[in-house]
């Protein structure tokens, strides 16, 4: 009995832990991504993150990198908005856990 509860708490936990994250089609390890770390800036720990911003509901906006085949989260959806189907520069810390950058910055890419 102790067992079955086991496996449906971990299997209940691994579901939980994978609906925090937008699917992509074929999703690589966020280790893989190229992720190029700032020395300037008002947090040293931030980082710089390349994509389009997608939208599959009209109202999520996320950060699709096409290098990788990486999909983010991003905590400031306004400004994300702005820049529907554009390709920016995202400059924020991301949360390996939950794949969420939290934005300070984004600007179109040149």
């Amino acid at each position: 009995m102790k067992n079955v509860l086991l496996a449906v708490a971990i299997i209940s936990f691994g579901l939980c832990a994978s609906s925090r994250r937008v699917p992509a089609q074929t999703q690589t390890s966020p280790s893989k991504a190229v992720i190029s770390q700032l020395s300037s800036g008002p947090d040293d720990s931030a980082q710089r993150f390349e994509g389009v911003i997608v939208s599959k509901n009209g109202q999520l906006f996320v950060l699709r990198d096409e290098v990788n085949n990486t999909w983010y989260h991003l905590d400031d959806q306004q400004a994300a908005s702005k820049y529907l189907g554009k390709k920016v520069v995202v400059i924020g810390t991301l949360d390996a856990r939950t794949d969420v950058i939290r934005v300070q910055k984004i600007d179109e890419a040149t």
